[in-house]
């Protein structure tokens, strides 16, 4: 298993364009699939003082767009999904088996994704993929890890959502309860998925760095 960190150019996707009208900072947080041809964004936007009914607007005026719902977390920032038909990038994912862990705008107009494939071969063939819709991939970093480094699937949305909902934010907005209710088990087992998460993520940083 790869981690790779790849610069790409996507001409005409909605976040793209968001960031030319506006001084904010979109991050992909998951990519799932949408009717036919589809894709819903998961989205968190840095807001940088910007109104977020004006960027609401203006995104459902972009033609890929077919469903926007977005709401603020804090004066600061908000999270929410957009509906959009298949993009060329989320496609070339598909294809290649290549799973995106997070996908960030730049101020050169670029896209940061940090992505996983199964071998380098895989990631050969996304950049080959993108190359063909002059998206002038750039690979950034490339990280060789093993299986027990990454998260479960089920221990990253808790993870994740817990940070999303200020549960690591002082005072927290959110409490475990909340949480545990969210997913539906046990405070007990709530916090020991948060635990094991928090081990496995410090684990990686210092192994890193």
């Amino acid at each position: 298993m790869i981690e790779a960190v790849l610069s790409i150019k996507l001409y005409g996707i909605w976040h793209t364009e968001v960031v030319k009208r506006f001084p904010v900072e979109i991050r992909i947080l998951d990519i799932i699939p949408f009717g036919k041809d589809g894709v819903q964004d998961l989205v968190e936007i840095k807001l940088n003082g910007s109104d977020i009914d004006e960027i609401k607007k203006f995104i459902e005026g972009i033609d890929e767009v077919e469903g926007v719902n977005i709401d603020h977390v804090d004066s600061s920032k908000a999270l929410g999904i957009v509906k959009t038909k298949m993009c060329y990038g989320c496609k070339a994912l598909l294809q290649c088996d290549c799973f995106l862990i997070s996908s960030v705008t730049t101020q050169d107009d670029r896209v940061e994704w940090t992505m996983l494939a199964g071998d380098r071969e895989k990631l050969k063939n996304l950049v080959a993929e993108l190359d063909k819709h002059d998206a002038e991939p750039k690979l950034i970093k490339l990280t060789s890890i093993k299986d027990d480094d990454l998260l479960t699937e089920r221990q990253e949305k808790i993870v994740r959502t817990a940070y999303d909902r200020g549960y690591y934010d002082f005072p927290k907005r959110i409490g475990v309860k909340e949480l545990a209710d969210m997913f539906e088990v046990s405070t007990a087992t709530l916090s020991e998925i948060l635990r094991r998460g928090q081990k496995k993520i410090i684990e990686t940083y210092f192994e890193k760095n």
